[in-house]
């Protein structure tokens, strides 16, 4: 299995900090958003780790990387301004045209979390099939601006629905998804019907009625550090 953290976007919710550093080289307690990832992929055992980013932070990343001297992939994607960006699922797809049709581990590089990637993959494993990790966000207001997510007993996904204006329930997906080889043909075909390229719940919807997709809960801390107010909670909890 290869790991991929996706760290294409811009981050224009946190300008001006991300006028001079990507959002996942951010530093939360003691080291970057990245090296928390980084440090629990590495816990699950998976050594094969690709990061995806964009021309415009290839320099920044490219000195975090002389930084961890470790062997590790960078994926850059030729764009330099949010016009350009591919969005996570074309650069999902572009990593995967790239190193191969293989299983994958893929985590988008601004989340912070606590559970651990190790069980993740542990279940994935028994399921064969692709896995998604959900979060009970305790409000329903909240949940509005996720995918949120019905589960029957066992683990699969029978509802998904992104960014509802009346949730059913609080529990939502976050952006941390493992995915056998067979996903890589759902992504080409989801990609060539002219479908959203960008938010990764567009797709799990839309594969929810082509094959069985689970959903693994876990508890804990969860941040989505997509802006300023969710960037102080998780610099504040050090």
């Amino acid at each position: 299995m290869k790991a991929l953290i996706l760290a294409g976007g811009f981050a224009r919710r946190l300008a001006p900090i991300t006028d001079f550093i990507a959002k996942p080289l951010l530093p939360v307690g003691d080291k970057p958003i990245i090296d928390w990832l980084l440090d629990k992929i590495k816990e699950a055992g998976i050594d094969d780790i690709i990061v995806s980013t964009n021309s415009y932070y290839e320099r920044e990343f490219r000195y975090w990387m002389r930084c961890r001297n470790e062997d590790i992939e960078l994926l850059i994607e030729p764009t330099r301004k949010e016009e350009e960006k591919f969005g996570a699922i074309a650069g999902i797809k572009y990593a995967m045209d790239k190193y191969g049709k293989d299983e994958y581990l893929v985590v988008a590089g601004d989340n912070f979390f606590d559970f651990s990637l190790k069980d993740f993959v542990e279940m994935y494993v028994r399921v064969k099939a692709p896995l998604v990790a959900v979060y009970d966000v305790g409000s329903l207001e909240k949940a509005k601006r996720y995918g949120v997510v019905s589960l029957e007993e066992g683990g699969k996904i029978t509802k998904f629905v992104e960014k509802p204006e009346k949730p059913e329930s609080t529990l939502i997906a976050t952006a941390c998804y493992a995915f056998p080889q067979s996903v890589y043909e759902f992504l080409d075909e989801y990609l060539q019907n002219k479908n959203n390229p960008d938010s990764p719940g567009y797709f799990i919807s839309w594969l929810i009625d082509k094959t069985p997709v689970f959903g693994y809960p876990f508890k804990g801390t969860w941040l989505d550090i997509g802006n300023l107010d969710e960037y102080r909670r998780a610099f504040n909890m050090f």
